[in-house]
C-alpha cells in the first residue's frame, strides 16, 4: 500500500512536468517539512509527530493551479516502549503509527505568479493510509502485528510563498526559466473511515519550492 501510494504520487509528477515543457514558468516543485498535529478523538489515539511531502503543481491560469501531493508522517502514542514485569515474565510493548496520504486538486492564488509574494488557498480530495505497527515481547521473544486502514478524505490549507531566486535565459524575458521559493503551508485534514470515528488533523510545513 506505501509503494502505491509514492508510485502514484511519482506518475503524476511526470505528467505534471511533461505539460509543463511547452510553457516555461507554468510547472512547479515543492519539497516541505513541518508536522502533523490530530485533533479531536484522533489526538487520543497518536501523538504530534515529524511529517513531509512533496508536491507537484501546475499553472493552469494567473489565479488557478492543480497540484498533486504525497504526504508521509511519523506519529506514536507516548514515544517510549512500556515496559512491566509481573513474577518470572517481563514485558514489553511498543506501537508505532505512521501516515500517508496523495491528494489531488486546485490552489487558488490570490496574486499571480508575477508577484513575488503570493498567498493561496488549497482544496484537494484524497487516499489516507494509516499504518499501525505493534510489537510485544515476552522474556525477549516478540510478536508482531500490523494493521492498516484506508479511507478518503478532503483538506483545506492556506499558505503562502516567496520568490527568494530568478533566473532569466535573456535579459528582457519576462518569464523566468527558474525561479526558487520559500513558503509556508497549513491544512486541516479529515478522513472518512468506515464503522469508526472519522480522523482529523492539521499539518504545518515549511516549503522549498522550484517554478520552471
Amino acid at each position: 500500500m506505501k509503494s502505491r501510494s509514492l508510485s502514484l504520487a511519482i506518475l503524476c509528477l511526470f505528467v505534471l512536468v511533461g505539460r509543463a515543457a511547452a510553457e516555461p514558468g507554468a510547472a512547479f516543485l515543492e519539497a516541505r517539512g513541518g508536522a502533523l498535529i490530530p485533533v479531536g478523538d484522533f489526538s487520543h489515539e497518536q501523538n504530534p509527530g515529524g511529517a513531509y511531502s512533496i508536491a507537484a503543481g501546475y499553472e493552469f491560469l494567473p489565479f488557478l493551479d492543480g497540484i498533486v501531493e504525497f504526504t508521509h508522517a511519523f506519529n506514536d502514542n507516548d514515544g517510549d516502549a512500556e515496559r512491566y514485569r509481573q513474577g518470572a515474565f517481563e514485558f514489553k510493548t511498543d506501537e508505532v503509527h505512521q501516515n500517508f496520504i496523495v491528494a489531488l486538486g486546485p490552489r487558488i492564488n490570490f496574486l499571480p505568479s508575477s508577484y513575488p509574494v503570493r498567498p493561496y488557498a488549497t482544496v484537494k480530495g484524497g487516499w489516507y493510509h494509516f499504518a499501525n505497527f505493534n510489537s510485544a515481547e515476552v522474556n525477549g521473544v516478540g510478536v508482531f502485528t500490523d494493521e492498516d486502514e484506508d479511507a478518503a478524505g478532503i483538506e483545506a490549507g492556506l499558505g503562502l510563498t516567496g520568490t527568494i531566486f530568478t533566473l532569466y535565459e535573456r535579459e528582457n524575458d519576462e518569464v523566468p526559466l527558474l525561479e526558487i521559493t520559500l513558503g509556508l503551508h497549513g491544512s486541516y485534514h479529515h478522513a472518512f473511515l468506515n464503522n469508526r470515528s472519522d480522523r482529523q488533523f492539521v499539518t504545518t510545513m515549511g516549503s522549498l519550492g522550484f517554478r520552471f
